[in-house]
Formats: structure tokens, C-alpha cells, sequence
């Protein structure tokens, strides 16, 4: 069985329209300021959609529980000494509140960086969702998104980007898809419809009840 990958994603509380700026300051983090993270994706909140202003980042861990190991050993008690991202915590202090991090379990099925690219994995708009499961039923809930609800999704214009386990605790699961707006309404209007809530007719749209 090969190593689990783990990953970090962030929700950092942005001030006013600094969102852009720290956007561009995660990608340009080079060398030892990056604490050997790899950057799978940095987007902004829209709005409309969630709590806002907020940026979104998920990093990629390399080696796994041993690569985590030197990230917690580095950030803990040895932070107030480390002049490498002193520079890079400075700047970014300035255009962020706070935040709230989770560290994430890659479940068998998930993409990693490599593979994304390998798939040129795109889209106008990502779809981050935390779902709460019962507790200890997380692994379970992602191989039912891998098997049943992935497929589905791929037909109305949904990637897999991330299915991911939230660790520390066991009732938490992130999944990640890319997709774009008219495909994004398009899969809404569908559900809808399935439900006797919108005419199929008028929305353009015949409903599927799969989705329900």
C-alpha cells in the first residue's frame, strides 16, 4: 500500500479587497519560505457564495505522516526562531486576519498535484464542500462519492479534485470538484426538477432524479 498523502486546507480571513494580493502571495512563496509545502490550488470566496472576504488554499504534504512530522516540529516551539518564513509571515500578516486550517487524509480515489496535471484537471469554478458525517462513518461516506456520486457528477461537468478525510477528529469529510457556471446551474436546475420544485420546461433542463 503506498504512503497516504496528506494535505492542508486553509480558509484565511482576508481584509478588505486584499484577496488578489495574497492570492499571488501564496504562488510566489519559493524555496524554505514554502516549509517544503506544494500548492494544489488558492482561490477566493466569492460572495454570493460563503463567507467572504475569504482566500482558500489547499497545500499538497510531501512524504506524508513523516513530511507532517517536520512541518509541526518546525511550527511549534521553534517558530519564534524561524527566519526562513519570518519574512513571508510578515507580509502575509498584512493582508489576513486569521484563519482556520485542516489537515487532510487523501482517500483511495483522490488526485494529487501530479495527477491533476497529468489530467489538466481545469475550471472557472471549484465547489469546496465539508460535509459532517457520523462519527467514524468517513471512509464510508468517500467510497460512496467515489463509486456512486463521482460518475454522476462527471456528467454534468464536475471534476474530482480533492476526497479527502478531515483528520484529528472522525466526523468531517472535504470533497473538492472544478467545474464552471453553466455547468454548475445546469446540475442545479436538474435536482430541482427531480423534486417538483422547477419546471423542466422553462428551465431548459430535464430533472434527474439520480441526483436526489
Amino acid at each position: 500500500m503506498p504512503a497516504r498523502e496528506l494535505y492542508l486546507h486553509e480558509f484565511i480571513d482576508i481584509i478588505g479587497q486584499g484577496q488578489w494580493a495574497y492570492m499571488e502571495h501564496a504562488k510566489a512563496q519559493a524555496g524554505h519560505e514554502k516549509v517544503d509545502f506544494e500548492l494544489l490550488g488558492t482561490w477566493y470566496t466569492m460572495g454570493i457564495t460563503g463567507r467572504w472576504p475569504q482566500v482558500i488554499n489547499i497545500w499538497e504534504i510531501p512524504g506524508g505522516w513523516d513530511g507532517w512530522y517536520g512541518k509541526v516540529d518546525r511550527l511549534g516551539l521553534k517558530r519564534r526562531t524561524n527566519n526562513d518564513l519570518f519574512k513571508w509571515w510578515d507580509t502575509a500578516y498584512k493582508l489576513r486576519t486569521g484563519g482556520f486550517d485542516r489537515l487532510l487524509g487523501g482517500h483511495p480515489g483522490c488526485p494529487n498535484i501530479a495527477q491533476l496535471t497529468r489530467e489538466h484537471v481545469r475550471g472557472t469554478l471549484f465547489a469546496h464542500e465539508l460535509t459532517t458525517v457520523r462519527p467514524g462513518t468517513a471512509t464510508e461516506y468517500l467510497d460512496a462519492v467515489r463509486e456512486v456520486r463521482q460518475p454522476l457528477m462527471n456528467e454534468y461537468g464536475h471534476q474530482l479534485v480533492g476526497l479527502y478525510e478531515v483528520l484529528m477528529h472522525d466526523y468531517e469529510v472535504c470533497t473538492v470538484w472544478a467545474t464552471n457556471p453553466s455547468d454548475h446551474v445546469r446540475m442545479g436546475k436538474a435536482f430541482d426538477v427531480a423534486r417538483g420544485l422547477l419546471d423542466a420546461e422553462s428551465a431548459g433542463v430535464a430533472g434527474d432524479s439520480r441526483l436526489v
